[in-house]
């Protein structure tokens, strides 16, 4: 691991761009890309996105997968630079994996702060517990804790509220959890700023003190309503999480489970059109038993082909 020591140290410097510069274009950083790949493109990928990028805000963290000369890059990209840092990628290092890509609000909600957050804390988690012991069977994630009673299609819920008090009456009837309690816990929340993530999906979550084991609740409303997304779309997917109080590797656990699923536009596609609420739990299940890596976007993203990268993927709008 030597070589890659020496790596890492060489590409921790900060990047830095006039403040000026950095004001102009704070509007266009809307982007992460997850990649995977060989400590020893590092280098050269930061170089090319230096040079590509110039004058741009845009940020790179490695994370070190133990016992490997691999690293996970997250690379935080203003929009119109994805296509470029992807055929970047594809020059420099041919085998490198594509993960995960978010398009971020320009002004994104606590929601969203919570699941990039999420999404990061998880996979530094998952990588050091893969490289000490077996990944477990009893891992808590959305397919296994979603059940038929906990969907809820063409719901009759008005708003905000309305959601709340309907989650606080389902978790007092089948987990002996006092309703108002769950609302209390979901409002506290809220108050901290919107979970409206965009794109019509909304994810409430909360610690609830008493409860025994984490709940999943999925809620199709009849009719969308308004939930302070960053991209004003009324509600028309919500996917409620509530845990036991202090159990934060759950949570993190779920939400970067949420964020892993929402975030494709496929799966979203899928989910909305499903009839019943067997077939939603078959679709999260179906879903978990593929190789983990989604369609990496919130619209359909290629990979480039091309010794040149010029037939590059595009992230729309």
């Amino acid at each position: 691991m030597t070589k890659t020591s020496a790596i890492l140290r060489a590409i921790f410097g900060v990047h830095r761009v006039r403040a000026d510069a950095v004001r102009r274009h704070a509007a266009g950083r809307s982007v992460m890309m997850r990649v995977t790949l060989d400590a020893q493109h590092v280098t050269p990928l930061r170089r090319a996105l230096t040079r590509d990028c110039a004058g741009q805000p845009w940020t790179i963290r490695i994370a070190t997968l133990p016992h490997t000369d691999r690293v996970q890059l997250s690379l935080y990209l203003p929009k119109d630079a994805v296509n470029g840092a992807i055929a970047q990628v594809t020059r420099i290092a041919p085998a490198a994996q594509f993960g995960h890509l978010f398009e971020i609000p320009e002004t994104p909600t606590d929601g969203w702060r919570d699941l990039l957050r999420a999404t990061s804390w998880t996979h530094a988690a998952n990588a050091l517990r893969a490289a000490r012991q077996p990944a477990s069977d009893d891992v808590e994630s959305l397919d296994r804790l979603l059940n038929p009673g906990n969907v809820l299609l063409d719901a009759s819920i008005a708003d905000r509220a309305a959601l709340f008090a309907r989650l606080g009456e389902l978790c007092e009837t089948r987990y002996g959890v006092r309703a108002d309690e769950v609302v209390a816990g979901l409002d506290a929340r809220e108050a901290l700023g919107s979970t409206g993530l965009g794109q019509g999906v909304a994810v409430p979550h909360t610690q609830i003190a008493g409860l025994r084991n984490a709940v999943v609740v999925y809620v199709r409303p009849a009719v969308p309503f308004d939930f302070d997304a960053p991209d004003a779309k009324a509600v028309s997917d919500v996917i409620a999480l509530l845990v036991p109080e202090g159990a934060n590797t759950t949570h993190l656990n779920l939400l970067a489970d949420v964020a892993q699923r929402f975030c494709d536009q496929h799966f979203r596609e899928r989910l909305r059109a499903c009839g019943s609420p067997s077939e939603v739990c078959r679709l999260f299940g179906s879903d978990a038993e593929g190789d983990g890596t989604l369609t990496p976007s919130l619209t359909p993203m290629q990979r480039p082909t091309g010794s040149n990268g010029a037939s590059g993927a595009r992230l729309g709008a």
